[in-house]
């Protein structure tokens, strides 16, 4: 039996790189997106059941806000690759630091986005769902910059280090608090004719939100100053260091770029759908976007696990960890392949079911379940880019999957959606169908990218 006892990548008492390894640190992050995407979707659900329109306006201004928070997200995890790299050279003392620049550039984006709130977001909705949406909208960006301290910089200092069990126990606590605080605030509290809290209807489901993300930051801050890692890992330094941040702006930097101009074009696009498709199918579009969601903790979950060992390995200069982890990946994918089939394709109506109030017509039904079909040739190709991705980043090659992810997107999913809706009056359908011809290009990109070997040259500690 080979001894991987003495290898620096060992994060845990698995084989490096192995499929166990892999499901080890995958797991805890794959339950964490679980129930931060259902959070999203039982928003979803529960707006549905109060009200058609709550649940479209809903829909449609979330985009804007996934496009400026995973703008910032996509930044503030680059420290999880520091970590990882670090982490894996043994330079622990070096850790602390890198997650307490996140965190005071976190805080220093609020100078960014009080105004986007109040001023530059009446200009990104559609007129259609403005009423409703644009106040739901105002609240959650509001709160964008205290929601990356805790999902981005907290959350990177224990998953760069392959320590993941600690991260779902923080999201279920966050879900069941959202579950509870979505009934309270959207439909309100009423006892013996006495209001104790007024009904919100989708404002109430944005304070929900909020308030059920900001509880556990709390909880993961307390772990991350305790005795032992600030002994260990310098967590207790928390000085501003320009030279640190810039390193992760440099590095970060043209990732993060590329995640603004996907998402920005995303929710371009969907307020061009809301104006341009029937409320049916706008609302079939919605209902599959979120299944689309409640299914992709997998793909989240395992290329997550795929960039912290990757980085430890960059880090201890461990190569073969990589390849095997690869090679760990794509046989996980054929379990990934049958849960997605089963789950997205073996009962649809069910699914569909659960955002539709029994008095509504089935051509909301009828249209999503079209969609979900291409939705899960989507999903299952979204699956190997990400992992391919993983490995990338790890290394620190933003650069490149910067460049394909913005200009396939655009050409292969934007520009012909956006001509066939305005141009020849199709239905949202046609948005998945792209989707999946610029998921195939960017996995040609991306297997080039890799089998050319070129990224191995960016080891960044």
């Amino acid at each position: 039996m080979e001894d991987h006892s003495m290898s620096k990548t060992k994060l845990t008492k698995y084989t490096p790189g192995g499929i166990k390894e892999l499901l080890a640190i995958s797991w805890p992050i794959m339950l964490s997106c679980a129930a931060g995407g259902s959070m999203i979707v039982i928003d979803r659900i529960i707006l549905s059941r109060y009200s058609v329109e709550a649940f479209n306006a809903c829909f449609g201004v979330i985009q804007w806000y996934w496009a400026f928070f995973f703008t910032a997200l996509e930044f503030v995890l680059i420290s999880e690759v520091f970590v990882g790299q670090y982490n894996g050279a043994r330079r622990y003392e070096e850790i602390g630091p890198v997650v307490w620049q996140m965190i005071w550039f976190c805080l220093g984006m609020l100078i960014f986005y009080i105004p986007l709130a109040f001023f530059v977001a009446p200009y990104l909705v559609a007129d259609n769902i403005a009423f409703l949406g644009l106040p739901y909208l105002k609240i959650i960006l509001l709160f964008i910059p205290i929601n990356c301290i805790g999902m981005g910089a907290l959350t990177a200092f224990f998953i760069g280090r392959g320590k993941t069990k600690i991260i779902p126990v923080i999201a279920v606590i966050s879900n069941i608090l959202n579950i509870v605080l979505d009934y309270c605030f959207i439909f309100g509290i009423r006892v013996n004719g006495v209001q104790l809290i007024p009904e919100g209807g989708i404002i109430g489901a944005a304070i929900a939100t909020v308030i059920s993300q900001t509880v556990p930051l709390f909880l993961l801050f307390a772990l991350f100053l305790s005795k032992s890692n600030r002994e260990r890992f310098n967590t207790s330094r928390m000085e501003f260091r320009l030279d640190l941040l810039t390193s992760c702006l440099k590095v970060g930097g043209p990732s993060t770029v590329a995640r603004f101009i996907n998402s920005a074009l995303w929710a371009v696009m969907t307020q061009i759908i809301v104006t341009h498709v029937t409320t049916d199918d706008f609302q079939g579009y919605g209902i599959v976007h979120s299944i689309y969601l409640l299914f992709f903790f997998i793909i989240k979950g395992i290329s997550a696990g795929t960039r912290t060992i990757c980085a430890n390995a960059i880090g201890a200069e461990e190569w073969e960890v990589i390849h095997k982890n690869m090679h760990s990946w794509l046989v996980l994918g054929w379990i990934v392949f049958i849960v997605a089939t089963v789950g997205m394709l073996g009962f649809p109506d069910e699914l569909i079911r659960i955002f539709l109030d029994e008095t509504e017509n089935s051509n909301a039904s009828n249209l999503a379940q079209w969609m979900l079909i291409w939705a899960w040739w989507v999903f299952i190709l979204d699956y190997v880019v990400n992992n391919l991705v993983s490995i990338l980043l790890a290394a620190g090659d933003t650069t490149f999957t910067m460049l394909v992810h913005t200009i396939c997107f655009i050409l292969c999913a934007i520009v012909p959606t956006y001509v066939g809706l305005v141009y020849y009056g199709k239905t949202s359908i046609i948005f998945w169908q792209f989707m999946l011809l610029d998921s195939v290009v960017r996995i040609l990109f991306f297997v080039y990218r890799y089998r050319s070997g070129r990224w191995m040259k960016n080891k960044l500690v």
